[in-house]
């Protein structure tokens, strides 16, 4: 293995901090404002930590601690603050990876550009906008490596040093730690110990004691598991309080047996597909080219550096063969650590790809030559910096969460209309922190009864002498006890008619799927859905597909960013179909529904209105926050009902009238 020597270390802690300030001015711009759909979970660990419960398997205690920390910072909600320790963590992670790199490289260039390259590629930037575990766990990954990596560097060091033991013991707590992150972590255990082996063999025999006094660091770590059965009473999600971590075996069934259907899901002849999957998930990251350079890299690395070669391959090949055979439909996130692992190799591919470079160098004396290393070093930059700009600019519009604010929006318009003393029904479990968050942190309504939050299964009878009932969910027609975070059967009337009242913007599921935010209101009577005659105020009468708009109205012209609409439509059918009306604000899109707000199908086979008839659709609209200041044109057309991975099909806009947003002077609720 060849050495090179660095020269004024101290640039490379300058350097390390350049390249965290950069990731994090680019996380942070692209951050999601609070709560958020992006992560299937996410919702509940921006609100764990703050209350400092448990929240679903694995625990994650060391993330709901520094969760907690961050919550302290004011900026912000508290949801904002979680999301930012994404961006923070994730991007001091990076700049951890400089100095893995440069480790194994000794060149700073190579270091930057892999450092870089990995903050900007798709998977991991989309992690540093939201409140999720991957981050913070690159982090812990990044820094368990660049702990033994340094304590490598003493390989044949005569003794053993203080500082070398007191490496050797921070590497091991820090790994212990890391499984607070994640606890797939633990998977890199056998390639470490092959890798302190081969740097340190004798160790074994010569000093064991330094391997037990390792472990217990290590335990030490891992002490934090503790926190499980310790805060097991704050669980409230079905599926995770089957598994209540208050014995050993639930313990065990909380963490290394989570999940038991996710693991190994796939038979032996589905894996070929799964490992094409995976290299498209590379490729989505890398590029070919990244793909080939890795494997060069890769190669060049088994020749050259043996034990790190067993170090990053064995590290690698385990972390793909597990979730390779993982079922989950974010699979992306975690394949991460591997992405980390793969940049590595890309990263040493260029650095023996520099050094043939260099190479051609060595004749060059004198003036020239300094001139002449000057100039590569300017065009190895540029050329290096190229790949990373151009990652910057592909993966910007997928990352950038910054408009993200449906869920807030749609939430403080709900707490605000709310009658006083009524009831909020809605998704329980770890799907329920959209709602939970703003009681549990912020305390709001405190007389709205929330009864998912008291428990995944209440009775009809928590709602005795409760006031006026309404929910997120439609019991109708999602079926009621089909999932275990649904509301449970027999919680509402069979018969119940519920009625929109107000609509958000709603958001893109990770799956790709359409979620809608409706707050509905319980009723034993139906709306006045049809009508023989309308008089709107603003008469239309304009033909939209199969239907006609005769005309509207529109409470006020006049909204606050964040505010409320309140529209009525009136809609002649003339040819029945199946679409969306769809309503906008400039550029703004705001929601779609299906005609009657859901209810049509089931009024029309009850009450038999004329055919003739004008459907009436009566509801609040939520204005986004994000919504241009200014006047902007309400419009509303049709769409084709959403189907995953098309783009929404719409009919031509009929232009309504001009509403002027206007900034929200009132206090936000959190």
């Amino acid at each position: 293995m060849e050495t090179h020597t660095i020269r004024r270390p101290w640039i490379d802690w300058v350097i390390a901090l350049l390249i965290f300030v950069l990731a994090l001015a680019v996380y942070n711009a692209t951050l999601t404002p609070s709560l958020s759909y992006k992560s299937p979970d996410g919702n509940e660990l921006a609100t764990i930590p703050y209350i400092l419960g448990l929240v679903h398997s694995t625990g994650y205690p060391l993330y709901t601690w520094l969760g907690k920390l961050f919550t302290y910072i004011p900026i912000g909600d508290v949801a904002h603050r979680m999301n930012l320790m994404s961006a923070v963590l994730g991007a001091a992670g990076v700049a951890v990876l400089y100095g893995i790199v440069l480790l194994i490289t000794k060149r700073r260039l190579v270091a930057a550009f892999t450092a870089l390259l990995f903050a900007f590629s798709l998977a991991f930037w989309s992690q540093t906008g939201i409140t999720e575990v991957y981050a913070p766990n690159v982090l812990m990954v990044t820094l368990t490596l660049w702990l033994l990596l340094k304590w490598g560097e003493g390989e044949g060091a005569e003794g053993t040093t203080s500082f070398r033991v007191l490496l050797f013991l921070a590497f091991t707590f820090v790994f212990g730690l890391s499984l607070g992150t994640h606890l797939s972590n633990l998977g890199f255990a056998p390639a470490f110990a092959l890798y302190i082996l081969l740097v340190d063999w004798r160790m074994v025999y010569r000093r064991p004691w330094v391997l037990l006094l390792g472990a217990m660091p290590f335990v030490l770590g891992c002490l934090q598991f503790l926190w499980l059965p310790y805060k097991a009473s704050t669980l409230n999600d079905p599926l995770m309080m089957r598994n209540a971590p208050r014995t050993l075996e639930g313990i065990y069934r909380y963490t290394l047996g989570a999940f038991p259907q996710m693991k190994f899901a796939f038979p032996l002849w589905a894996i070929p597909d799964r490992i094409v999957l995976y290299l498209y998930l590379l490729r989505q990251n890398f590029g070919l080219w990244g793909i080939l350079l890795g494997l060069y890299g890769m190669m060049e690395m088994a020749f050259r550096d043996v034990k790190k070669f067993y170090l990053f391959t064995n590290m690698y090949l385990v972390h793909v063969f597990f979730f390779v055979q993982y079922r989950v439909f974010d699979l992306d996130a975690f394949f991460i650590p591997a992405h980390l692992l793969y940049v590595i190799f890309i990263g040493y591919g260029v650095h023996r790809l520099v050094v043939y470079v260099w190479g051609l160098m060595e004749g060059a004396e004198g003036t020239e030559g300094r001139l002449w290393r000057a100039a590569l070093n300017v065009g190895l930059a540029l050329l290096l910096a190229f790949p990373v700009a151009s990652q910057v600019r592909a993966n910007w519009e997928a990352n950038d969460y910054s408009d993200d604010t449906a869920i807030n929006d749609f939430y403080e318009n709900v707490w605000e209309i709310l009658p006083q003393g009524s009831v909020l029904v809605g998704r329980g479990g770890v799907f329920g922190y959209d709602m939970f968050y703003w009681r549990l942190v912020y305390n709001v309504r405190p007389d709205v009864l929330i009864p998912m939050l008291e428990g995944p299964r209440p009775s009809p009878g928590s709602l005795a002498g409760a006031g006026p009932i309404y929910t997120t969910q439609p019991l109708d027609s999602q079926r009621p006890g089909r999932s275990p975070w649904s509301p449970p059967p027999g919680l509402l009337k069979p018969d119940s008619w519920y009625i929109p009242v107000l609509l958000g913007q709603g958001g893109t599921s990770p799956r790709g799927h359409h979620l809608s935010l409706t707050l509905y209101r319980v009723s034993d009577e139906p709306p006045e859905l049809v009508i023989q005659q309308a008089q709107p105020k603003h008469v239309v009468n304009q033909p939209l597909g199969g239907l006609e708009l005769v005309g509207y109205d529109l409470e006020d012209d006049e909204v606050g960013q964040g505010g409320r609409l309140h529209l009525t439509l009136y809609w002649r059918v003339r040819k029945p179909e199946r679409v969306l009306i769809a309503t906008s604000l400039g550029d703004t899109a705001l929601e779609a529904h299906d005609l009657g707000l859901g209810n049509l199908q089931r009024y029309v086979k009850e009450y038999r209105p004329p055919r003739q008839g004008i459907v009436v659709e009566d509801y609040l609209l939520v204005v986004p926050s994000h919504t241009p200041l200014g006047s902007q044109t309400l419009g509303v057309s049709l769409q084709k009902p959403f189907r995953f991975g098309e783009e929404a099909e719409v009919e031509e806009v009929v232009e309504l009238t001009e509403v002027v947003v206007k900034v929200d002077e009132n206090e936000s609720l959190s």
